[in-house]
């Protein structure tokens, strides 16, 4: 079985673009990809959640990606019609995945 056999999920990668208003007021708006992105999400599991306490907020989900995959901090995932936020991005030593925690928008 190769990696890209257990990229079971998809999702879309969502971008922040930035504006200023007439009174030079920042606005932000987000723009969701029209490509599906190949993915595995993961539950966070407990243990995890704890050991996260205080420093992500509402980490829900871990997020596989392939390597090559343009994500950052701040970046929005949208999944099964919800959006989570990168939390903290990993890359993988050999440059073969990353790794995204992703938290909950509120």
């Amino acid at each position: 079985m190769s990696y890209d056999d257990l990229l079971i999920h998809t999702c879309y990668l969502m971008t922040r673009a930035s504006s200023q208003n007439y009174l030079g007021e920042w606005t932000y708006t987000w723009t969701t990809s029209t490509t599906a992105t190949e993915c595995r999400m993961s539950p966070v599991s407990a243990r995890e959640q704890q050991e996260s306490y205080g420093l992500y907020d509402n980490v829900r989900y871990t997020c596989f990606l392939k390597s090559g995959t343009s994500i950052t901090n701040r970046t929005r995932i949208s999944y099964n019609s919800d959006v989570y936020e990168v939390k903290e991005q990993r890359y993988d030593s050999t440059g073969h995945h990353i790794t995204a925690i992703l938290g909950v928008v509120e």
